[in-house]
C-alpha cells in the first residue's frame, strides 16, 4: 500500500445494569509491595535509579533487532513493490522509539528543550500518513488525509509535531466507534483560540459521538478522562497542549453529536 495509493486530487492533493447484597469480608492488610513491583498505578510505587537504567538499557536489545529486521524486509520488498513502505515505517518507528529512551536516559531527569526550526510539513507527513492510515483500517476505520497543492514550512520540533499527532490520531481512533471516517487535513491560516499569521493548521476529524460541551476544556487538564471504559491514563492531550504551546502554536478543539475536531495550529517558518 504505497503513498500513491493514497493521494488523489480535488484541485487539492488528498493523501484521501441492582447489585445482590454481599457479605463484608474481613479486612486483611495486605503486604507493601517492593520497590518496583505490584500494580504501577498505585502511588508511591517507583522504580530505582538502577532498576530503571537496566531497563532502558534491556530494551534496546529488541528494538536493535526491530530495526534489522526491518532492514532485511526491505531487502526483501524492493521499493517497486506495494508493501516496500511497510519495512520503512517500522525502521522509522524503531527510531523513534529509540530517540524516546535516550530522553528517558538523560541523567538529571529534565526534558530536552524543543530543537524548533524550519519544517517542511509536506514531507513530514508523506512519511507519517501511511502509518495513521495502517493504524486507523486495523480498528475498522476509513483514513483519509487532505493537503494542499503547497505547503510553506513551519517552525516546529520534528519529535514534538510526531507526538502531538500520534495522540490525536489514537484518540480519535480509540473514541469513534467502527466504522467511522478518520480525516487529518492541513488549512492555511485556520482560526483557532489565538491570533498567529501567518500559521498553519493541521485537523484531526472524526465522526465519532462528540465531547459532551462541559468536558471541553477538561480534556485538556492532566489526569482528566471524559470516559473510563477507555484505556489511557489522561495525559496525552495535556501534553499535546504544552507542546504546542513551546512550538510557538496552539491546539483547540471543536465537538458535536457529529464528531470532533482538533486542530493543532503551527507558526510558518520565517
Amino acid at each position: 500500500m504505497g503513498l500513491g495509493s493514497i493521494c488523489q486530487r480535488r484541485e487539492s492533493l488528498e493523501i484521501g445494569s441492582m447489585p445482590r447484597a454481599k457479605k463484608v469480608a474481613e479486612h486483611h492488610p495486605e503486604p507493601e509491595p517492593a520497590c518496583g513491583a505490584g500494580d504501577p498505578r498505585v502511588k508511591g510505587v517507583t522504580l530505582s535509579a538502577q532498576q530503571l537504567s537496566t531497563l532502558l538499557h534491556e530494551m534496546r536489545n529488541p528494538l536493535t533487532a526491530l530495526s534489522t529486521l526491518a532492514k532485511l524486509l526491505q531487502k526483501r520488498l524492493p521499493p517497486e513493490d506495494r508493501n516496500h513502505w511497510i519495512g520503512l515505517s517500522i525502521e522509522q518507528e524503531c527510531r523513534h522509539l529509540q530517540d524516546l529512551l535516550a530522553e528517558f536516559e538523560r541523567l538529571d531527569g529534565i526534558p530536552a528543550p524543543l530543537q524548533l526550526q524550519p519544517l517542511s510539513l509536506a514531507d513530514l507527513l508523506r512519511e507519517w500518513i501511511p502509518i495513521y492510515q495502517a493504524l486507523a483500517e486495523t480498528q475498522g476505520h476509513h483514513f483519509q488525509a487532505v493537503l494542499p497543492p503547497s505547503l510553506p514550512p513551519v517552525q516546529a520540533d520534528a519529535r514534538a509535531l510526531r507526538q502531538v499527532l500520534d495522540n490525536l490520531i489514537d484518540n480519535a481512533c480509540k473514541y469513534t466507534p467502527p466504522p467511522g471516517q478518520i480525516r487529518l487535513q492541513v488549512e492555511l491560516n485556520e482560526n483557532c483560540s489565538t491570533e498567529l499569521q501567518p500559521a498553519v493548521s493541521i485537523a484531526v476529524c472524526d465522526n465519532g459521538p462528540g465531547i459532551h460541551p462541559e468536558n471541553l476544556e477538561r480534556i485538556f487538564d492532566p489526569f482528566f478522562r471524559a470516559d473510563l471504559s477507555k484505556p489511557g491514563q489522561g495525559l496525552g492531550l495535556a501534553i499535546s497542549r504544552d507542546l504546542a504551546t513551546q512550538m510557538g502554536g496552539d491546539l483547540c478543539v471543536d465537538s458535536s453529536p457529529q464528531g470532533s475536531c482538533f486542530r493543532l495550529k503551527l507558526p510558518t517558518a520565517q
